[in-house]
């Protein structure tokens, strides 16, 4: 039960919380003021660098200086400076006396992962865009207020650059940071994310909170949180032993020490196992919607993953779901401030924006649009410059402007630009796709061939590769394995279980031809222009553009 104090300190907390909500309605009455603000503190963590001495930036004022003086930019032209970074030179990117806490890991669309700088100047944008969304999410919902959290992050030194810097999941590190009054309500221990096997990180979770009163659960992917669900489930028997002895089972947690640590304060409570073993007779299934009183969920919303809301509701109930925003590994882009829809404000505070037109995307110096200039209603790829060193960097998400908040526009995520899938997370590239069909040809020992790609709809999704060719096991196998090996996103959610293995299948070479042809008149192109598609990004595109089911 919360203490006195505690409760005193809620009370200060949703004065506060009204306090920086209005603060941060003010800033949007003048954005434009508000991003000069932000290129100046950006441009001091970089001016001086090897990178801002080439560029000139001490001389950028303006957002219109810098996009006179710094071209458009993809990680891949980042990326020998940060290279560099990892190996201990901060000074390529960095003024002096700017400290690298860890890297942010991301799969690129090569093989090869990205590394996102995470200075303390980075870190203080990102926890102020999530203070802004949490303040505001907890207001609105009062009664969750001193009640347990369960939160799914993950770990923040999964590994060291050459340097010894660490790198992971940047959660990871804010949540280790967290103030301790918001940290004592959190059912999961840093600890947790030391569990390499996602499927025991997942009951840890639900086990350490099972036996708390839980409001809601935070979660980037939804796909998360109905592993969550499923896990608690499918482990039922285990988990109410485990209740009722006040223990966390050896089978899941085989390491001694790691098990003391995350066990600690664990009490029998045959109570509470009484009760979930009544729940689950009665209900023919253990669901968090039965077991706890749930104020609210929070994860994106936005494009794919919308599919999943219906599959939350069944497993979690109908409770309102919070979109998290838009934000990647290279920062924030947008702040939810109501339930049920995907579209938030931009974070004017995190970065200086630009926007792209979505129908010139793909070109290589595309013109891009300040807030002012976009309209309600069009689509637009994102650029930002920010305090992780990324200037003028296509982050390449593509967003649909909404509407507006003040001055500020309301923004809703599409996809990725360009040809990029993801059902669960993963952003799987076209140009993966490829690489790891031609690997795997390599690897068998077997000619390449016409195949498409496309993601399909189950529980839970996977994809599936339609070749004009044989299908064979070993084909699907060591396409599957190859795309675990050059994404890590994709690998870590077959491994969870998040995503389903490739299937294969054989069609036909003239079904192939024909979506050629027709793709082509549809695009009124020539024969020459024409690029095939490799990579569907929905199952719908993929379905009405083969004609099969």
């Amino acid at each position: 039960m919360p203490t006195l104090p505690e409760k005193l300190a809620a009370r200060i907390a949703l004065l506060h919380a009204s306090r920086v909500y209005k603060r941060f309605l003010r800033v949007l009455d003048d954005v434009d003021a508000v991003q000069s603000r932000t290129l100046g503190r950006v441009m001091s963590v970089v001016a001086e660098s090897e990178f801002g001495r080439r560029y000139n930036l001490s001389a950028v004022r303006t957002p219109a200086d810098l996009k006179q003086a710094v071209p458009l930019a993809s990680y891949e032209d980042f990326r020998p400076y940060i290279d560099r970074l990892c190996e201990g030179d901060t000074r390529a990117l960095f003024s002096p006396g700017q400290r690298i806490l860890m890297f942010a890991t991301s799969s690129g669309t090569t093989a090869l992962p990205k590394r996102i700088p995470v200075t303390q100047a980075f870190v203080k944008d990102y926890r102020r865009g999530w203070n802004t969304f949490g303040l505001k999410m907890l207001a609105d919902h009062p009664s969750a207020i001193l009640r347990a959290i369960l939160q799914s992050s993950g770990r923040y030194d999964a590994g060291t650059t050459p340097a010894g810097i660490p790198y992971g999941a940047i959660t990871g590190l804010l949540a280790r940071t967290q103030k301790r009054i918001v940290r004592r309500f959190y059912v999961g221990r840093p600890e947790v994310a030391h569990l390499d096997d996602p499927q025991a990180r997942f009951y840890t979770l639900m086990r350490l909170g099972v036996t708390r009163d839980v409001a809601f659960a935070i979660t980037a992917n939804p796909a998360t949180l109905i592993r969550l669900a499923q896990t608690a489930d499918e482990k039922s028997e285990m988990l109410i032993r485990d209740v009722r002895d006040g223990t966390l089972s050896d089978r899941i947690v085989t390491d001694p020490t790691l098990r003391q640590v995350l066990s600690a304060g664990l009490k029998p409570d045959p109570a509470r196992a009484d009760e979930l073993a009544r729940l689950r007779a009665k209900q023919d299934a253990l669901r968090p919607r039965d077991f706890w009183k749930l104020e609210f969920l929070a994860c994106w919303t936005g494009g794919s993953m919308g599919h999943y809301l219906q599959r939350l509701a069944a497993w979690w109930g109908p409770v309102p779901v919070r979109d998290i925003g838009l934000l990647a590994s290279e920062g924030r882009v947008s702040i939810p401030l109501e339930d049920g829809t995907p579209a938030g404000v931009l974070d004017v505070t995190s970065a200086v924006f630009e926007f792209i037109p979505a129908e010139q995307a793909d070109e290589m110096h595309p013109e891009t649009l300040s807030h002012r200039e976009l309209e309600v209603g069009r689509d637009y790829a994102v650029v930002l410059t920010n305090t992780s060193g990324l200037v003028r960097y296509r982050l390449d998400d593509v967003v649909r402007v909404r509407g507006r908040l003040r001055q500020a526009p309301l923004v809703e995520f599409l996809y990725r630009a360009g040809r990029v899938a993801s059902v669960a997370g993963e952003k799987l590239t076209e140009h993966q796709a490829v690489a790891a069909v031609k690997a795997a040809c390599r690897d068998l020992g077997i000619s390449e061939f016409d195949f498409v790609f496309a993601p399909r709809w189950d529980e839970p999704p996977y994809y599936r590769l339609s070749c004009a060719r044989e299908a064979s096991p070993a084909l699907a196998d060591a396409v599957d394995r190859t795309l675990a090996e050059q994404n890590e996103e994709y690998g870590s959610r077959r491994k969870s279980n998040r995503l389903g293995p490739l299937q294969i299948r054989s069609l036909p070479t003239d079904l192939i031809n024909a979506m050629d042809r027709r793709l082509t008149a549809a695009r009124q192109s020539t024969a020459e222009q024409y690029k095939r598609p490799c990579l569907f990004t929905s199952p719908d595109e993929a379905d009405q553009t083969l004609a099969q089911q």
